[in-house]
């Protein structure tokens, strides 16, 4: 897709990468893979708690998406998605118009997958309109809506993110924020969600054994509408 880069990230998981691949190529669109952050990497050895070494490492792999958009790229938008996700069959044909409003609202970052386990709508005071179209709703967004499934910045955002969220940054903010994208990545400067969704986590099950698979699987069972995704 022109002026955009898209990656995923996965831990050597060859099963989702494929699967993701697969979804991708359906939409002409070419993905991006990072290598993955093992625990060993020298950038985990002053984490404090062991317990979210999983957590850090997800985050740096999402920094070091940014990074390789900066590094080998001259494209405006970075997108970075999660391993489990369904797709918009539309993603290509939509996205120069989702571009256009993503300018005209000076947005840095456009959530484009999240956790919502309702519908959206232009009443709630919750999520404030800032554009519809005939298609998309741009929304303005609350602290506690999480979920990092899929994201697109600007190339000067991704600049102001690697400055920002640096292994010392987590180190000096440990007591008080979370090092992981949907409390960082996707809260920082002026941003913005679309709806309906463009990325839908393929979602957890019914019966699930804890109520955060539960939860998962009723953000999906809410948003997935037949014959959108793929």
């Amino acid at each position: 897709m022109e002026n955009v880069s898209f990656y995923c990230i996965n831990y050597k998981d060859e099963l989702r990468k494929n699967k993701m691949i697969t979804r991708f190529d359906n939409l002409n669109i070419n993905l991006f893979f990072v290598d993955p952050v093992e625990k060993d990497d020298i950038r985990l050895e002053k984490i404090p708690n062991k317990g979210n070494l999983r957590v850090w490492s997800i985050m740096l792999q999402h920094l070091d998406s940014i990074r390789h958009f900066l590094l080998n790229s001259t494209n405006e938008y970075c997108v970075v998605c999660e391993d489990d996700i369904l797709i918009s069959k539309d993603t290509a044909n939509d996205f120069p118009e989702i571009i256009n409003t993503f300018n005209k609202l000076e947005l840095d970052v456009l959530v484009l997958g999240y956790l919502v386990p309702y519908k959206i709508f232009d009443w709630f005071t919750y999520f404030p309109l800032k554009h519809r179209n005939d298609k998309y709703s741009f929304y303005e967004f609350p602290n506690d809506l999480w979920g990092s499934q899929m994201y697109m910045i600007s190339r000067k955002q991704a600049k102001n993110l690697l400055e920002k969220y640096t292994v010392d940054y987590a180190l000096s903010t440990v007591d008080t924020e979370t090092f992981s994208p949907d409390w960082t990545l996707t809260k920082n400067g002026r941003r913005s969600i679309l709806y309906p969704m463009l990325a839908l986590e393929e979602g957890g099950s019914k019966s699930g054994v804890n109520s955060e698979e539960q939860y998962h699987y009723r953000c999906y069972e809410t948003n997935f509408v037949e014959d959108m995704y793929v």
